[in-house]
């Protein structure tokens, strides 16, 4: 086995963008050359194309399952709509794909136009494309191979008639493999923002994430702490389960952002989609972080 450290893969630095050569954002920037251009693959083509009237494009990351990764996605999807903005979500976690159960949308079927494939949008103006829309039903299982996942989702941005958009969220698997790597190295991302819990283990794997977009170029948003704590109905106390936070020590010690925490909602037990009417606690804390995630991609662009 090789002794090279991961560390030597960092692609070296380039004048040109705060990113640095190598980033997602190469294929794209109006500083290559003719060659650099020409050498742009079909799909890479494709994907400029269809995502060339999305203003912002931001993944939702997680070092591993579990910490409520999609949860956080659909909610920010619904104050980022509640804010006026004109959202989609690209539902690219093909072995476990929840957005169509938190935006309503669970039974609905993918359909076509001459166009290309089309979202299915929710009750609340969102944008939705995910594998159980092509699935029989919702307990049938996606047995297919990275690649052949990593290809799906590939297709799930080339063929999407996604329209105008003012952000499109990606709901990425978790941990460090083909799809959210391909996705950070296909899609001109403005960051990653990245989910866990308080938990040793999870805190633990986040630190990977943090690595591996170190590694290829994606900037980091900032990090979201979900499950942070449960709010006394009797006295609006915050009871920190997993006591003091180490996800805001982490954030400190990557010289990282600590956007946010949410809360555990007792509203959402049992219950699978989101209100979007107040009553969500979830949704609620959410609203502030969802600002300060826009305020962040406006800068970075």
């Amino acid at each position: 086995m090789s002794d090279t450290n991961a560390n030597s893969l960092s692609a070296p630095e380039c004048s040109s963008c705060k990113d640095g050569k190598g980033s997602s954002k190469c294929a794209s920037c109006p500083s290559a050359s003719p060659e650099q251009k020409a050498k742009k693959s079909e799909t890479e083509q494709q994907i400029e194309q269809r995502l060339s009237r999305v203003k912002h494009c931001i993944a939702i990351v997680s070092g591993k399952g579990g910490v409520g990764k999609s949860t956080v996605t659909a909610s920010m999807a619904l104050s980022l709509s509640m804010l006026g903005r004109k959202v989609g979500v690209l539902d690219a976690d093909v072995s476990g794909p929840n957005m169509p159960h938190l935006l309503g949308l669970e039974g609905r079927k993918l359909e076509a136009s001459t166009e290309g494939l089309e979202p299915i949008m929710n009750r609340n103006g969102i944008k939705v494309i995910s594998s159980e829309f092509v699935l029989t039903t919702s307990d049938t299982p996606m047995l297919w191979r990275g690649p052949m996942r990593t290809t799906l989702v590939t297709q799930f941005v080339t063929d999407t008639n996604w329209g105008e958009l003012d952000y499109l969220l990606i709901d990425l698997p978790p941990g460090t493999g083909d799809e959210p790597m391909s996705v950070m190295q296909q899609i001109p991302l403005d960051g990653i923002v990245i989910v866990s819990t308080s938990s040793n283990l999870s805190v633990l794997d986040v630190s990977k994430i943090i690595n591996m977009a170190k590694t290829i170029n994606v900037p980091v948003l900032g990090l979201i702490e979900n499950m942070s704590y449960m709010q006394c109905p009797d006295c609006d106390k915050k009871i920190r389960l997993f006591g003091e936070s180490k996800v805001e020590k982490l954030a400190k010690q990557y010289g990282l952002r600590m956007i946010g925490e949410i809360p555990l909602d007792p509203l959402n037990s049992g219950v699978d989609e989101l209100p979007a009417d107040g009553r969500s606690l979830i949704v609620t804390a959410m609203k502030p972080i969802a600002q300060k995630v826009a305020d962040l991609a406006e800068k970075h662009k």
